[in-house]
């Protein structure tokens, strides 16, 4: 069963460099967690695109998946033609993972039904256990026929038989955790437009930690001072649990290039990492987007990212950037 950990309050002050700039906090180093090897302080360094492509923008959308047989996701603001499409899903094992979570049925359900096809998956990070039972959490990235993700639409994901330990639907907080566990899934859709956009996953998915996690984002060109957007990719948020009010706390934060983007402190007061996209169950996974252009001025050629987990265990899966 997961727990949140607690954790040491620690206040971090740092200078602002231009008005209006938040001070950045941060909470330090979790207690152990039982049974989990969950990276206090964690730095992965820089991250590179994996694609890049221009004269574009993007859709993303996601679903969870634990104790499901599949679900529906939602992509919308896409410009067609559409230039590529890929589904990110990740799922916690006891070793080496079998080989019914290493693919995935996806279908376009509406606004025009698609055959569907099954998406093998090429594992792009491994990393431990969430803080729930089995060892090993896997990422998995699959490229989706443009057939099948053309743009906009609702998209039903469906797993194997044997992906899911358990397909009945149960409460992930008070059913037994039965191996193995599937997170979640999301596609993103990358169509015709203006912007530069990149998939950052590579060397960002599978590093699970539970206090703060910081890495920098290379951007293939330094930003215009226009547009610039960001989504979020993440396993493993959670809102309390599960639907205990008493216990709801969603206190992670992220900050890019010294602003505060989610989580107390930024402008929209809510964390990225609530597992809000499945909710109000079965939680666990995340996909959320921002405007940061006060993050990336004219000029910016990388994207400076923290992320203050406060006691959750974690797993970033991907990050998608369009630069206008």
């Amino acid at each position: 069963m997961k727990a949140i950990a607690t954790a040491f309050a620690v206040v971090a002050l740092v200078a602002t460099s231009s008005p209006g700039q938040a001070q950045e906090r941060t909470a330090g180093t979790s207690a152990a967690l039982s049974g989990s090897s969950a990276a206090s302080e964690l730095s992965i360094g820089y991250v590179y695109p994996s694609n890049v492509y221009t004269g574009a923008q993007y859709g993303t959308g996601g679903v969870g998946l634990r104790n499901r047989a599949g679900g529906a996701l939602n992509v919308s603001g896409v410009n067609k033609p559409a230039k590529a499409a890929f589904v990110y899903w990740a799922v916690i094992t006891n070793g080496a993972p079998p080989a019914p979570v290493k693919s995935v049925k996806i279908q376009r359900i509406a606004p025009a039904p698609s055959a569907a096809a099954t998406v093998i998956g090429t594992a792009i990070g491994t990393t431990a256990s969430p803080c729930w039972a089995g060892n090993t959490t896997t990422v998995y990235r699959g490229a989706v026929p443009l057939a099948i993700a053309n743009g906009n639409g609702t998209y039903q994901v469906t797993l194997n038989p044997g992906a899911s330990g358990s397909t009945t639907g149960g409460d992930p907080w008070y059913t037994a955790a039965t191996l193995p566990l599937m997170e979640g899934a999301s596609l993103v859709v990358v169509g015709t437009g203006q912007a530069n956009v990149s998939l950052f996953d590579r060397g960002l998915s599978g590093n699970m930690f539970s206090s703060t996690l910081y890495y920098t984002l290379a951007l293939p060109t330094a930003a215009t001072g226009r547009n610039v957007i960001i989504d979020n990719i993440g396993a493993d948020g959670q809102l309390g649990k599960s639907r205990d009010g008493a216990t709801a706390t969603s206190s992670e934060s992220t900050v890019i290039n010294g602003y505060y983007v989610a989580g107390e402190y930024s402008p929209t007061n809510d964390s990225d990492w609530n597992g809000a996209i499945a909710g109000p169950l079965p939680q666990l996974w995340d996909n959320t987007g921002h405007q940061i252009n006060a993050s990336a001025p004219a000029g910016t050629s990388y994207l400076s990212v923290s992320v203050y987990a406060n006691g959750d265990c974690l797993v970033p899966v991907a990050n998608v950037v369009a630069l206008y």
